[in-house]
Formats: structure tokens, sequence, C-alpha cells
């Protein structure tokens, strides 16, 4: 299964636009941006402790710019100017920020994100977007920058997760945060990568394999001795990529660890004779270590051919049945944590799924596909979004999900009405909104 390859790529690593942040509750002053106009849209009432002024401003701020990003975030500019001591100066900088995703405007993401860091430097959601924004901008000293909040981000998980562990008086937090750590260490060795620093970058995949092991990683420690000359070691690193007992790995890519390892081993032995010894042995070897972080044994509602007989399992364990959306508008979004472009739309998916807030007869689910469990809760932690979340259970094979991320919506009737592989960033909320708000239309006369 693979993402849809888009431009925040770096080096084979998901470099995620907005990743985790300005994900959900933002303060009342945000408005969600690229959604259908409303009539006589306006900044919040005021409150008591803002200045009449100041409240005249923002009312005029957004009643001017006609829901255009571009001008909210230059009139929004322009009250900071004018009101540099405001009140509101957090909520404000983080409206600019959302509209600046919202624009796809990486540039003021890092203007006024750094302006917002200041305010609340620990915000590990503000630290992941700009360190997203900046890996676009792609030069050293945006690239310098972010390998320093990458850095930071990394301590605040680390004593997240030790937190968890102590409050739970179990493991089990820490293992989730581990997932966590380990790809956030990765994403930091991509950014060594990129600017140069080889040595810097298989630091980083080391630590990244010790907090949380992965064939992706693995892969990437070959890739890099490979270029330093160390085929030994690289052949190493490939066997134990290829050798991974991960039920839920790309078929494409294993294609590809397993030319890079034939490649190697022929270069080194003449030919593939005792290959096949060595990937066994590398497998028994795996395998105790990491069985228990796979959950082959889930039930995944086998032989059920109705999506609405699905009973799905929530992160809690709970069940879900999807009979509980009969009658209902059902907006599904298939991800899973280690898909860039699925963090992305995870975001937008949850701006979506606010505005339709006061909608009675629209449900969104977000379903998660990690066949590794063990870092989705802390990755939703993280991310604060506030859709319901669970796994997928077999749908995303009934529907014949085989891209991420994919959108799936059901009419009232219980029918697919639309479909959405991959994401275009710039019109992914206005249009799923104004087709939502057809379908319900569409549903509503129906019933008629």
């Amino acid at each position: 299964m693979r993402a849809s390859r888009v431009s925040w790529f770096l080096i084979g690593v998901p470099i995620v636009l907005g990743s985790y942040l300005l994900a959900t509750s933002w303060p009342p002053l945000i408005i969600a941006a690229q959604t259908p106009p409303k009539p006589a849209e306006k900044a919040p009432a005021a409150q008591p402790s803002l200045d009449a002024d100041e409240q005249n401003a923002l009312n005029e701020a957004f009643r001017s710019a006609q829901n255009n990003p571009q001008v909210i975030i230059e009139n929004l500019d322009a009250f900071l100017q004018r009101f540099p001591r405001s009140s509101r100066r957090e909520v404000v900088l983080r409206t600019i920020c959302s509209y600046g995703l919202a624009a796809n405007a990486p540039g003021v993401i890092v203007k006024y994100g750094q302006m917002l860091l200041e305010i609340t430097p620990d915000d590990p959601k503000l630290l992941n977007l700009l360190i997203d924004a900046l890996a676009r901008q792609n030069d050293q000293p945006s690239r310098t920058l972010a390998i320093d909040y990458t850095l930071r981000l990394i301590k605040i998980a680390e004593a997240q997760r030790n937190r968890d562990a102590i409050s739970s008086k179990g493991d089990s937090a820490s293992e989730q945060w581990a997932g966590r750590i380990g790809t956030t260490f990765s994403e930091l060795a991509g950014l060594f990568r990129q600017s140069g620093d080889l040595d810097k970058a298989m630091s980083a995949y080391e630590q990244s394999y010790s907090a949380y092991p992965t064939a992706q990683v693995a892969e990437h420690m070959g890739d890099i001795a490979l270029i330093k000359g160390d085929s030994a070691h690289a052949l190493d690193y490939y066997l134990t990529a290829y050798a991974f007992p991960d039920k839920n790995s790309d078929p494409i890519e294993r294609r590809e660890i397993r030319r890079k390892l034939g490649s190697l081993y022929v270069a080194q032995n003449h030919s593939e004779k005792g290959l096949g010894d060595l990937i066994l042995a590398r497998y028994d070897t795996l395998m105790p270590q990491l069985a228990g972080r796979f959950s082959g044994g889930q039930p995944h509602n086998t032989g059920v051919k109705d999506p609405f007989k699905f009973v799905l399992e929530r992160l809690d364990g709970s069940p879900l049945p999807m009979s509980d959306f009969h009658n209902k508008v059902l907006v599904v979004d298939f991800w899973a944590t280690w898909c860039g472009p699925c963090r992305m739309q995870g975001q937008l998916f949850d701006q979506v799924a606010r505005s339709f807030r006061g909608e009675p007869n629209i449900v969104f689910l977000s379903l998660n596909m990690d066949q590794d469990r063990t870092g989705v809760p802390a990755f939703l932690k993280l991310a604060g979004w506030t859709i319901p979340s669970a796994y997928a259970q077999g749908l995303d094979a009934l529907l014949n999900v085989t891209e991420l991320p994919t959108l799936v919506v059901f009419d009232r009737q219980g029918q697919i009405v639309d479909r959405q592989e991959g994401l275009d960033v710039q019109t992914f909320v206005a249009e799923l909104s104004k087709r939502l708000q057809d379908t319900l239309n569409e549903s509503a006369g129906s019933k008629q």
C-alpha cells in the first residue's frame, strides 16, 4: 500500500505539512478556512477584556476579507501592528497560522509560528507545524532551524512518555510513545541527510531504530552505509529490513529492499546461494523481539460483505458497530501514522467535521490501518483530532482501499456517493464541504 507521493516527501522520510499541528481546538476567533461563505460571517462577539476598538478592528478584518485567506492574513497582521499588546495576540497568531496552512504558504507559517512559539515554546503541535513549513523552505538555514525544533520535540515527547508511564504504573504508555519518538528521530535523520551530514543522519536513524525498530529505518541505514562505502554493514541492514516481520509492509517497497539486498549479496558472493538461509535466520532472530507488536489475532469481520454490518474496534478496545450509522451521511477517512499525506488530510478532515458539528445527519469517522498499533494512541494524543477514531478491522479490504489517504462518503441510504484517493491540500476543505452539503440536501430530498 502506498501513500500518494506529494511534494513534502524528503529523501524517503515523510515531512508532513502541518503534522499534529493546529489540528483542532483553536480558540473562538478561528473561522474555518476555505469553507463555503456563510451569511454575515464575522469575528466572535467581544469578550469583557477586549477593548471595543480591538473588537471592531477584528470584525472589519474578517468582513473586508470576504473569505480570502491571503487577505485575512494581511488584515490580521495589520491588527497586530496596531495592537501589539492585545490580549488576543496568541489567538490571532494561531489564526494566521491556520490560514497560512489553508493558503499553502509555508513562509507565513514560519514567520507567525515563530512569534507564537515565543508565547508557547513547548507546544508540540506548533513545533511540528514549524518543522514541516521550514522543511518546505528547502534552504540550509531553514533546515538547521527545523533540526533544532525537532530535537526540542523529541525532548518533549520523551518527557511526556515518562509522565504517562508513571501515571499508568505500567509499560503500555511508554511503548506507545516509543513509536512516536522513533518516528521523530527518523524525521530528524531525514533533515540531517538532506543537509549532507551522513554521520548525524546515521546516528539519528540508530536512535530511531533503538526506540522503535522498523524495516524502513533499517533500509535507510543500509542506504547510508552503502553511500559511505561500508557494504558489509549495508548488507546487514538490508537483511534486517527484508526479514522484518511486518504484515502490513508495502509490497512495492519490499521488492525494492529485495533488489538492494540481492544486488549487494551477489556483488559480495557472486551468486544468491545461501541468501535464503540468512533471511530465515534473521527472521527467527527478529520475530521473538517483535511478535507482541503485531495484532494478527484481532478479529477482522471475516465473511462480512455489508459495511454497515461490520463491528470495528475503538482505540480503547470497545466495539464500534457500523450499524450505529444507518440513515446518516457517513464520511470515512482511511489513514496510517506512517503516511505523510494522511496526517495532513486528518487535520483538514477534522476542520471540515467541525464546520458540520451542528448537523445531526452526518457522521465523520477516522479509521486507522496501522498493522502495528502501538504508536497510534500516542500519535492521536499529539494530533488532537476530535473525530472519533477506530481501527479499520478489514473494512479497508472490503472497500478495496489500496492507496492512502482514501476518503469514502456514504449517503443516508448506505450507498457510496464519493471516493477520493490522495490529497489536494488547496482544494480539500472547500470541495469536501460542498460535496457533503450536496449529499445532505439530496438525502433530505429523497426522504420527502
